[in-house]
């Protein structure tokens, strides 16, 4: 496996992008992008959204036929380890899950912070 990062995403894996949207993923502005290919070819990505002191974990996305296999949970610590190396003030990480995407965050540390209507769930990181 391998990771590049890109703030633009479309340049590295437009095709990725396009599925992912039609799957309903929302993307906002400023986020920093991490895909990871195997053999050349993207796979999936996710993002970050870096402020001065905290972090927010955004835009997971992985190829439906590559789903299952725990990266989900790879690429939460794969963010969580890079934020401990090239930001170390920042000690909070936010995100705002899916029922299915919650699981994988508990499994990685993270705590709940909030349940709201919609199902979609806050957590939080506490990097130290």
């Amino acid at each position: 496996m391998k990771i590049k990062t890109t703030y633009d995403l479309n340049y590295l894996c437009k095709d990725l992008v396009t599925l992912s949207k039609k799957e309903g993923l929302l993307f906002s502005d400023n986020i920093m992008f991490f895909v990871l290919y195997i053999k050349s070819n993207p796979i999936a990505f996710f993002g970050l959204k870096i402020n001065e002191k905290s972090a927010i974990i955004k835009c997971d996305y992985v190829m439906k036929s590559e789903r299952g296999n725990k990266l989900l949970q790879k690429m939460i610590t794969f963010r969580l380890n890079w934020l401990r190396i090239y930001k170390p003030n920042i000690k909070k990480v936010t995100a705002n899950t899916t029922q299915m995407a919650t699981n994988s965050h508990l499994k990685c540390g993270a705590k709940l912070i909030k349940k709201y209507k919609n199902n979609i769930t806050k957590v939080q990181y506490e990097i130290l």
